[in-house]
């Protein structure tokens, strides 16, 4: 079990379990009316005019108390842009559609959890869920606009059992699917023609096929640990999550059948090389690859941006507010880059 599981555990267990209410698209019940109007009142929202024009690196930073939310920084100029800050006590995850909408995860002590949509540089949420349990990660179907939730738990099911929620189009009512090994959900990405690949406590993927309803098994011709997934040029990029001294690792796998065969491994160098694994979010945007890593003040204090497949150093790093950390990272592109 990696580190983001063993935190989230951790906090999890300390949580109430509530009823699992999905609004839909200004259909809200009365009696989730008024969770829903106070969590978007407490949300304090930042973003300099220029933002909505640039492209925009969403950042979850798990901070000090006075600054724990989502930092915007443009793209690739690095400049500090804005800042989301829900009312919510964990932010668990960031995925952003085609469109440039950036979905923005969060839970609460009392076991309540948001998913927001803010449109590119937006400053209020333009759809939002609220659902019961610990989300980890998010992805978007390219294809079809459907929204997958990797659940660490679902309170709806088990305080102590997560599964995969898709929200067909993000709204209404989630399908949720399950699988007897996996009791806790990480990490999930979407291939370009809409298959599903996830993964949690367990040394193999899961994928869900499209317009499937059974979870497949899918083993790596190698033993590793996975962790963050993306869905990258016809193969799948899997960090693999492990201790030790070293650059992080990043495998490339294509996938047939029930078997991924990895085609060949990035390393990439951080802080002194020193005990690293990337089992939190990152991302691909053409020939660069983007995460949290560790640097001088702290475990995950820096944004790096790295040459992908290549790896090596760093060609850019963003520092983190101070006394905070990095742990997910979302790219939105500017209308004008969305129409090329």
């Amino acid at each position: 079990m990696n580190k983001r599981s063993l935190l989230l555990l951790a906090v999890a267990g300390t949580f109430c379990a509530c009823g699992n209410q999905i609004p839909g698209a200004g259909a809200s019940q009365p009696s989730q009316t008024g969770a829903f109007a106070a969590h978007r009142a407490r949300a304090h929202v930042s973003m300099l005019q220029e933002a909505s024009g640039q492209d925009l690196i969403y950042v979850a930073d798990l901070g000090a108390v006075y600054h724990q939310g989502v930092d915007v920084y443009s793209y690739p100029q690095g400049k500090d842009v804005g800042f989301i800050q829900p009312d919510e006590d964990v932010f668990a995850g960031l995925c952003a559609d085609k469109q440039g909408n950036v979905w923005v995860l969060t839970w609460a002590t009392n076991g309540q959890a948001f998913y927001d949509k803010y449109a590119h540089g937006g400053t209020q949420p333009i759809q939002s869920i609220i659902a019961s349990g610990v989300p980890s990660s998010c992805a978007v179907d390219p294809a079809t606009g459907n929204l997958a939730i990797a659940n660490f738990e679902d309170f709806n099911v088990s305080r102590s059992r997560g599964d995969m929620a898709i929200y067909q189009r993000g709204q209404g009512e989630p399908e949720d699917y399950y699988d007897d090994s996996i009791t806790h959900y990480d990490y999930c990405a979407y291939d370009d023609k809409g298959n599903l690949f996830a993964d949690g406590n367990t040394d193999y993927l899961n994928e869900l096929v499209r317009n499937s309803s059974t979870l497949l098994h899918i083993y790596l011709n190698k033993n590793i640990s996975p962790g963050s997934l993306q869905w990258n040029g016809g193969s799948l990029a899997i960090a693999v999550v492990g201790g030790g001294k070293g650059p992080i690792s990043i495998d490339r796998a294509t996938v047939k059948g029930s078997g991924a065969q990895i085609i060949g491994t990035t390393k990439l160098q951080t802080y002194r090389n020193q005990g690293e694994y990337l089992d939190l979010g990152f991302l691909i945007r053409g020939k660069v690859i983007a995460g949290p890593g560790p640097g001088s003040a702290g475990p995950e204090s820096e944004l790096y941006f790295w040459p992908y497949p290549a790896g090596g150093k760093a060609s850019k790093q963003i520092t983190a507010p101070l006394y905070s950390n990095f742990y997910a990272v979302a790219f939105s592109a500017a209308p004008q880059e969305r129409a090329r």
